[in-house]
Formats: structure tokens, sequence, C-alpha cells
């Protein structure tokens, strides 16, 4: 019975290194979402301001650092609103060719 009382206090051992493991893994898992839940509520805040100032001037020269294109800033308000006016049309699959109603018959799907 010595050796059987040796493997389990072996096995509550482990078991109590990995439920400690388990309980940190956790911990380290929920700070990061809460710091990254805060970074998403400061970046809402920002949503509404320009890259204007230190910030701007930092990205620009980082992209021509890199050798990367620096495109025009555009008002980020015209730009929602013409993509607001912008129609969506139909997409084939909802609207047949022939502008008949949809029709599943073998027919129609094998054309």
């Amino acid at each position: 019975m010595d050796a059987a009382a040796e493997s389990v206090r072996k096995f509550r051992a482990e078991l109590a290194a990995a439920i400690g493991r388990g309980h940190r893994a956790r911990a380290e898992a929920h700070r990061r979402a809460v710091d990254f839940q805060r970074g998403t509520r400061e970046l809402a805040a920002q949503a509404g301001t320009t890259g204007e100032g230190e910030q701007r001037e930092a990205a620009l020269a980082h992209r021509n650092r890199m050798g990367l294109e620096v495109p025009e800033a555009a008002n980020p308000s015209a730009r929602d609103a013409e993509e607001k006016a912008q129609p969506t049309g139909k997409s084939q699959e909802q609207t047949p060719s022939d502008g008949s109603d949809l029709d599943f018959s073998r027919a129609q799907i094998m054309r």
C-alpha cells in the first residue's frame, strides 16, 4: 500500500499544480481582456477626432520610412455620407437573369 499511497500523493500534487497554473492563466487572460476593452473604449472615444498633430506626423513619418504609400486624408463624415448614399443592388443570387420570380425547378438550377 506504500506505493499506492505515494502514487496518490504525486497525483494530488500534480493536480494542485495544474489547477494553480489554470488559475494563473485565467487571471492573466482576464487582465488582458480588461486592458483590451479599456483600449477599445478609448479608441471609440477618439473615433470622431481627426488624425491631426503629433500622431499624424508620427504616422506619416513611419509610413515614409517604411516606403509605404501615404493616402490623402479624407473627411470621414463626407466619406460616410458617400457610402450611405450608394444604393445597394440585389445580387445575382437574389435576382434571376430573366426577371422572373425565383424558380427552383431543375431546369432553372441546371442552366
